[in-house]
């Protein structure tokens, strides 16, 4: 599909700011429709998608506040080599608007960006107003977005480097001690994971997200499930399954070994 948004009026203001990220982190985030409702749970209540094509998607999304949900067709529009996107409303809350967004990369690990609001209708005494509003909404939205493009690139340089070989096991203490202390992150070589209790069972999964990366450390166990604060996707801690049906599975977590001598609790690869 092709949406034409051509943005010829003056915008309402423009959002400057850098962003610790390079652009095909910036392009791989843009294309990620699936997150809003989940890392930007506090602008957007849902996303239904209608069409995604290479450079684009196009989609339903349901907006604030909860009591009386606006809902809006919004279109995304990729222009790579003018290093430009485009989003672009189409229909409900907010039709005609188009939001220019230009990329300038300063270095291979951060990218400027110049946010224009081409927002029609707006009156002259509510201007200021409307672009304040604007303003502290882009913001908001890309703190949360530097934030998890950060963690990603991250787990992608440390999955290409190589280190020493990690430690088989790790004494995590005596069991009626850690079970006091859970939940519970360790360290055991390079890897990361968390101990939980479930039906009286101290179990440990990966705190990192198969999907794409996010972080599983501090999510809250309903049940035996956990939910990415990323995406919404759902696993169960104990098989590592996706309970929605989803081909991905959390990593392999080493085994909770507890000394039946001495009730000593350790982990073992």
């Amino acid at each position: 599909m092709t949406v034409t948004a051509p943005a010829t009026s003056t915008p309402l203001t423009v959002y400057r700011r850098d962003i610790t990220a390079s652009v095909p982190r910036i392009w791989e985030n843009v294309l990620d429709w699936e997150h809003l409702p989940w890392l930007h749970r506090g602008a957007f209540l849902g996303v239904r998608p209608l069409e995604t094509w290479h450079d684009g998607w196009r989609a339903e999304v349901l907006l604030p506040p909860a009591t009386a949900a606006r809902s809006a067709e919004i279109a995304v529009r990729l222009d790579r080599p003018a290093l430009r996107y485009h989003t672009t409303t189409l229909s409900g809350l907010g039709a005609g608007s188009d939001i220019v967004t230009e990329l300038a990369p300063i270095d291979a690990t951060t990218t400027a960006i110049a946010v224009a609001f081409h927002v029609p209708g707006i009156d002259a005494s509510a201007r200021d107003r409307a672009a304040d509003a604007y303003t502290a909404l882009y913001r908001r939205l890309w703190d949360e977005d530097e934030a998890m493009m950060v963690r990603r690139q991250a787990l992608l340089d440390a999955a290409g480097t190589l280190t020493s070989a990690a430690p088989p096991s790790l004494i995590l203490g005596h069991e009626e001690a850690l079970r006091a202390r859970l939940p519970l992150v360790v360290a055991l070589g390079d890897d990361e994971y968390r101990l939980v209790e479930v039906a009286g069972e101290i179990v440990v999964h990966t705190t990192v997200c198969p999907h794409l990366g996010g972080p599983l450390a501090e999510c809250q166990l309903d049940g035996g499930t956990i939910t990415c604060p990323w995406h919404g996707y759902r696993f169960d801690v104990r098989s590592g399954a996706n309970v929605d049906g989803r081909p991905c599975r959390l990593a392999a977590a080493p085994r909770v070994v507890i000394d039946p001598t001495t009730s000593a609790v350790s982990l073992h690869r």
